[in-house]
């Protein structure tokens, strides 16, 4: 069945700024609210603002279909993010979406969620939909320091267990996340494991791993379009040598690969 997909400007409800440097918002619109499933992102440009001229893609954290609402976390990280900041309870954005292909597949009785910083805000409905399906769910928060934390009460009030590693050692294991993630493979067990951000720092266990249970990906990309026209998005697939290389759109096919589905997944892993 085609996607409903919403191309409109659309009204703040509620903005918070917090953790530090991170844009909370709610936002009024109750198709996405009602269509938006596990996995998919809206392209968000501040209105009526050219510059910059395109869109950001961002993770649709949650939905409120009730209220006709969805929520949207924004790392500040450059120029458009930062011209963002003034946003403000009332201001109109203009958003397309949801978009990308909502994950659908949960044929498992339990996985273990590898998120770091807002690699948070991709995994949020993934970990409600699965507890909903009765999957037990080990979530792996990861970031630099305790308070770069973010959506720490949503996801361990949601998951199994909830474990945390930090690299200051502030809260949790000071260690990667993936030494986390490596006691709970080898005690007490998992179906599969999802990760998201960590890039070249979890990717060597992940490689390691995928031999013995299934990996998956959030794939996350800077895209022009996020409708499958520019091929910013474009990734890899994995062939063998010698074949020619075929590509996939994040935008269109994504944002969830499986591991061994993609070639040199941190072009695009981050």
């Amino acid at each position: 069945m085609p996607q409903t997909v919403t191309a409109s400007l659309i009204k703040i409800i509620t903005v918070l700024h917090e953790p530090d440097g991170y844009i909370d918002l709610i936002l009024y619109n109750p198709s996405i609210a009602k269509n938006a499933g596990p996995g998919q992102f809206v392209m968000m440009k501040a209105a009526p603002v050219n510059d910059p001229i395109l869109p950001r893609p961002f993770d649709i954290v949650d939905t409120f279909p009730r209220e006709g609402t969805f929520r949207l976390l924004i790392k500040i990280n450059g120029r458009g993010t930062a011209l963002m900041n003034s946003l403000k309870p009332g201001d109109d954005v203009f958003i397309t979406g949801p978009l990308g292909k909502p994950i659908t597949d949960f044929s498992f009785s339990s996985c273990a969620v590898l998120f770091r910083g807002c690699g948070a805000a991709a995994v949020l409905m993934f970990i409600r939909e699965a507890k909903k399906r009765g999957i037990t769910v080990y979530g792996i928060a990861s970031a630099a320091s305790s308070d770069k934390l973010v959506c720490k009460s949503e996801i361990s009030a949601l998951c199994d267990e909830y474990l945390v590693a930090t690299d200051d050692g502030s809260l949790g294991l000071q260690a990667l996340g993936t030494e986390v993630l490596k006691n709970i493979v080898e005690g007490e067990g998992v179906d599969r494991i999802y990760s998201c951000g960590g890039g070249p720092f979890y990717l060597p266990y992940l490689m390691e791993v995928q031999d013995r249970l299934p990996v998956y990906l959030f794939l996350e990309s800077y895209m022009g379009c996020g409708v499958g026209h520019c091929h910013g998005c474009a990734v890899p697939k994995k062939s063998r040598p010698g074949d020619p290389v075929q590509y996939t759109l994040v935008c269109q096919e994504g944002p969830l690969y499986k591991l061994d589905e993609v070639e040199d997944p941190c072009q695009i892993y981050q």
